[in-house]
């Protein structure tokens, strides 16, 4: 299991991380990185997120999961509540997820 860097990032570091991460925005009001996914149907929505579920536990960072099946869309926003900010562990976590 991985140890997770809890460092809080600058305004300016996330950005330049966020820049470099396909997918993923920063969310200045919420304090979280966010990357939603569209799904055409609910099976292989089901699969990525037991993917996902996994890629969790191995970096020992959960994040939060929202599933609209009226859009079909599945978002996923990281922070790290305990600091109020975003992290390397935060950042750490969305490289491990677009590695898949």
């Amino acid at each position: 299991m991985a140890i997770e860097d809890k460092t809080a990032l600058t305004e300016d570091e996330i950005r330049a991380e966020v820049a470099a991460l396909e997918g993923w925005e920063y969310l200045a009001d919420t304090k979280e990185l966010q990357r939603v996914w569209h799904f055409e149907k609910f099976v292989p929505t089901m699969a990525f997120v037991r993917r996902l579920t996994e890629i969790m536990d191995e970096n020992n960072h959960h994040s939060d999961i929202g599933l609209n099946s009226r859009t079909k869309t599945l978002a996923v926003s990281v922070t790290t509540h305990s600091e109020n900010a975003v992290t390397r562990a935060d950042v750490d976590f969305a490289k491990a997820v677009n590695r898949g």
